[in-house]
């Protein structure tokens, strides 16, 4: 699959996500980002106040790449795929949600933790996927593993990274970029 932000993910190194919180902590944290230079920003939907958060800031900013992660359910991406948002995450893979977004021509990033996740990915024609949690699951010896297993995936490891241990990931072959609620 073709993702528009991969090349822009690659040049970004980090890609921040803001977690959990209210609309004030949402903004608040959104705009740090922006005064760090950031223009690829992922809003988790794990909070009530996160997609009319996230829908007022695109809104707002609209020379700004945000994608919403956290998404669950193949109901939940048909719901916000239709808000257009730059690109979609799931913590975990769905063979429904890979089917929707190719059909309708959607960035999106599922998630994976193991081999055999990895080769449904790749069934599917999906070669961007999000490898969480990354720390939970392994860390970067597990992440070097895979890479030299997977030679044709890019994975963007999220869940536990911060700015100690990020240079550890980033500089991995396959990785693209760290996602991380602590940047």
């Amino acid at each position: 699959m073709h993702y528009k932000l991969a090349d822009q993910l690659a040049l970004q190194k980090k890609l921040p996500i803001i977690g959990k919180g209210n609309q004030i902590d949402i903004e608040e944290k959104f705009q740090r980002l922006l005064h760090e230079d950031y223009k690829i920003i992922e809003i988790t939907l794990r909070s009530e106040e996160a997609l009319e958060s996230a829908s007022k800031l695109k809104e707002k900013y609209p020379n700004i790449k945000i994608g919403l992660g956290s998404i669950k359910s193949l109901s939940q991406l048909k719901i916000v795929s239709k808000l257009a948002f730059e690109f979609y995450v799931s913590p975990g893979i769905n063979l429904k949600m890979m089917e929707y977004a190719k059909a309708n021509k959607i960035d999106y990033i599922p998630g994976v933790s193991s081999p055999s996740e990895i080769m449904t990915a790749i069934e599917s024609n999906f070669n961007l996927l999000k490898f969480f949690h990354a720390e939970q699951n392994g860390g970067v010896k597990t992440v070097n593993f895979l890479t030299e297993i997977f030679d044709g995936i890019k994975f963007i490891p999220t869940g536990g990274i911060n700015n100690n241990n990020y240079d550890s990931y980033i500089n991995i072959k396959n990785v693209l970029a760290v996602g991380s609620t602590s940047f």
